[in-house]
């Protein structure tokens, strides 16, 4: 059976009249779904949403409230699980995904560079006045413009996800499921050194469970004297952790 086959039994649902029919099928049909999802090798995440989505509340004194409940159920499931649907028909490889997402992360100045700098077509109607009024001011910005970049190309990826590291209180900035990948965005203040900044990757290097994690760094402040001996001082950390550990540095000269 196929994902398609699985929204079809499920819209199909809403055609029941006969109550107690309604919610013995449901029940099944639910039942199905978890077993395909299971089998497939989903990710648990979207275990958990699916079965949020399932979830119905049974009226043992008004039969409409329950039918009610039940057919938004039914909707809420089809509809989520035709968007997974049509996700995983384009799926990209992990080995591409996480190239991909490096190369967009390596060239991230190219892309403020001609959204934010370069010169406008006498046409457009925003101005460079408004463009320049949008600055990188700290790392949520930063991991806001990521988002935007990436969630076209990698639509499961996630704001702000907790991290099930054992220690509690870990939120990863950006995190996709699929790949297992956090990326980890880092803008310096005039407060910090590159002693300090380093000694952060690192705890949160040791931190995170992922498979492979991406530190993000806008080097604001320039505190980093040699970006490229920065980096490759961390990554030799990656093989202590036994983790696929990236850094990227961008300095305001780039941008």
């Amino acid at each position: 059976m196929k994902m398609k086959e699985l929204v079809q039994e499920g819209w199909k649902l809403l055609d029941i009249t006969n109550d107690e029919k309604l919610k013995a099928e449901y029940d099944s049909w639910c039942r199905k779904v978890k077993g395909f999802l299971n089998q497939n090798g989903f990710p648990k995440g979207k275990l958990n949403e699916i079965q949020i989505k399932m979830w119905y509340t049974e009226n043992e004194f008004s039969k409409d409230d329950t039918r009610n409940s039940i057919i938004k159920a039914i909707k809420d499931t089809v509809v989520y699980l035709d968007e997974i649907n049509t996700i995983s028909e384009a799926v990209i490889s992990e080995a591409v995904g996480i190239r991909l997402i490096e190369q967009i992360l390596n060239n991230f100045y190219l892309y403020y560079r001609s959204m934010f700098q370069n010169p406008l077509h006498k046409k457009a109607t925003m101005s460079m006045d408004e463009l320049k009024k949008i600055q990188i001011g700290n790392e949520y910005d930063l991991q806001r413009m990521l988002y935007a970049l990436l969630v076209p190309i990698f639509p499961l990826i996630r704001q702000e996800a907790e991290s099930d590291n054992g220690y509690g209180g870990m939120r990863a900035d950006l995190y996709l499921e699929e790949y297992d990948l956090i990326i980890e965005t880092k803008c310096t203040r005039a407060s910090m050194t590159e002693k300090k900044l380093l000694e952060e990757l690192g705890a949160d290097g040791f931190h995170y469970k992922a498979k492979t994690v991406f530190f993000f760094v806008y080097d604001k402040k320039n505190i980093i004297k040699n970006p490229d001996v920065f980096k490759a001082a961390f990554v030799r950390e990656q093989e202590k952790n036994g983790k696929n550990i990236k850094v990227i540095v961008l300095q305001p000269v780039e941008l």
